[in-house]
Parts: structure tokens; C-alpha cells; sequence
């Protein structure tokens, strides 16, 4: 389990080098369970060749995308000077351009996290801008580190039973996982936020954390739409980071082991595997908050 973002981040670079399929190759993959919210936004995208600037401006003007100044959001080929990360957010939020590199993994899900949950990453966007310019060039504050954590490393966990939401605040992996599993399919929903944490989810290595954003939903959530289910998340977390202060750090986040999730990995079908504490520990006595 990654115990920091730059631990999170070199994992993320190992898998990147490790695992490079095409674009073609990963779509006839991309129906698995940490990619299947990703469908109806792949279904309007090219399937022979890798997405290009257009081809996600046009996804964007389709869904009428905007940042929080009302700009439509545009992807532009990325500058050959490498930009520290607050002037790449704040040309996002002046002009809502998005520097996008070809043929790069990151990117490219960097771009379908913002069709996927336009809200949350506008808040996200202006957060950093806002909060940034405020401070040093060479400081970032625990607000600043909880936004890029959850940008890079971030999943939105849904869930309807408080009872599972409990044993989720309280590490109790075996419990939650294994003993309730049938509820956990029943009444709990992950989708990956992070763009870093989808390029991991190419080929999910034991410890692979993400970092979660907890938001109740009603029982009738599992009988909607995949749609109305996403606009629902986006909006509970899109106020979670709006009400984050300046003091609000990464420990606001719920950390999950993504191959605990049932259906994630073949290898949590046996119950020994939830015995396994390099990967599932005991956990922090500080809970962190729902949206």
C-alpha cells in the first residue's frame, strides 16, 4: 500500500513502463470492472487509433463542458516546455485549455476524468488556482496536496448501507470484503477519479491504493442509470472539495486497496487472500469524512 503520493507516483511510472498496450488492444479490455464506467464516453471515441486533441474537444463540446469561468473546455496539444503544475492548472482555468500529450496513458485519462466527473474536476481546477496564488511558488499547502492527491490517486466510493460504510472507515477488510461481500456487491459502487490510479488499473499489482471520497447514496442509486448514477457522485464530491479548507489535508481521504473490491482481481476469491496484511492493515484511528 502506497503510504505517500510520491510512493503512489512511482508505482504508477513502474506500471507505465511495464504494462503499454494500444489503444485498439486495451478497448477490447476496457468492459472490466475498473474501467467499466469509462463505456459510454469510449463508445463516442476513435477505435483504431489513439484519441487525438480533436477527438476529446469534440467528446467536451458534445457533453458542454465547462470550467468554473464558464469556459468550454478545449484540449490542446501540450507545450514542448515542461510548465509547473499550477500554471498547467491555471491555463485550464483562464482559458479552459487542457494540455494533453499524444499517445500518452496519463493523459488520456486525465481527459476522460474530466467527461466522467466535469464538476468535481472544475472545482478541483479553480482549488488550485485559487489556493495557489495565495502562496509561495515554491509551497503547496495541505489543501493543494489533498487536490493532486485525489486528481492523481482518487476513487469515489459509493455506498447505501452505513453499516459497510462503518467497516470501511474501520479497516476492517476481511469483514467488509470477505463476510459481507454479498452486501458490498449489493448496496457499495467504486469508480476510479484518478487518472495515475486508471494507468495502474492496466494491470492492478498487489498494494495498489487508491484514495477515496466517501458519498451515500439512496438503495435506488443501483437502479439507475450509469448517467444519472455519475452526475450524482460528481455533484456529492464537487461539494466536498468546495467546503475543503486550506488546512484540509490528504488524511481527509479514505484509503481502499483496489484488489480487495470483489469482481477486481481474481485472486480475492479465496479468503486467505483478505488475511494478507502487507496489503490489507489495520489502518489510522482518525476517519475521514464523507462528501
Amino acid at each position: 500500500m502506497a503510504n505517500s503520493f510520491s510512493e503512489a507516483r512511482n508505482q504508477t511510472l513502474f506500471v507505465a513502463q511495464a504494462i503499454t498496450p494500444s489503444w485498439p488492444d486495451w478497448l477490447g479490455q476496457a468492459l472490466a470492472p475498473p474501467f467499466a464506467p469509462l463505456a459510454p464516453l469510449l463508445e463516442q471515441l476513435p477505435k483504431d487509433r489513439w484519441p487525438d486533441p480533436r477527438d476529446w474537444t469534440h467528446l467536451s463540446t458534445q457533453l458542454k463542458l465547462r470550467n468554473t469561468l464558464h469556459c468550454p473546455l478545449t484540449f490542446i496539444p501540450a507545450s514542448t516546455e515542461k510548465l509547473p503544475a499550477l500554471a498547467f492548472e491555471q491555463r485550464i482555468f483562464d482559458h479552459g485549455e487542457v494540455e494533453t500529450r499524444a499517445e500518452n496513458w496519463h493523459d488520456a485519462f486525465h481527459a476522460l476524468a474530466w467527461q466522467l466527473f466535469p464538476n468535481t474536476k472544475a472545482r478541483i481546477n479553480a482549488r488550485h488556482v485559487a489556493d495557489g496564488a495565495a502562496r509561495a511558488p515554491n509551497g503547496r499547502s495541505p489543501l493543494r496536496n489533498l487536490l493532486t492527491l485525489f486528481d492523481e490517486s482518487g476513487i469515489v466510493i459509493a455506498s447505501a448501507d452505513p453499516l459497510l460504510t462503518d467497516l470501511l472507515r474501520r479497516f476492517q477488510w476481511h469483514e467488509l470484503f470477505w463476510t459481507r461481500r454479498a452486501a458490498v456487491q449489493r448496496a457499495m459502487d467504486f469508480v476510479i477519479f484518478g487518472h495515475a490510479l486508471y494507468e495502474q488499473a492496466h494491470h492492478l499489482f498487489d498494494g495498489v491504493t487508491g484514495k477515496g471520497v466517501v458519498v451515500p447514496v439512496p438503495p435506488e442509486y443501483f437502479a439507475w442509470e450509469v448517467a444519472q448514477r455519475l452526475l450524482f457522485l460528481d455533484t456529492a464530491v464537487e461539494k466536498f472539495f468546495a467546503a475543503a479548507t486550506t488546512d484540509t489535508g490528504p488524511h481527509a481521504l479514505q484509503p481502499l486497496p483496489l484488489k480487495g473490491i470483489p469482481g477486481w482481481a481474481a485472486e480475492n476469491e479465496t479468503e486467505a487472500y483478505y488475511r494478507d496484511e502487507r496489503q490489507f492493515r489495520p489502518g489510522r484511528t482518525r476517519q475521514a469524512p464523507a462528501a
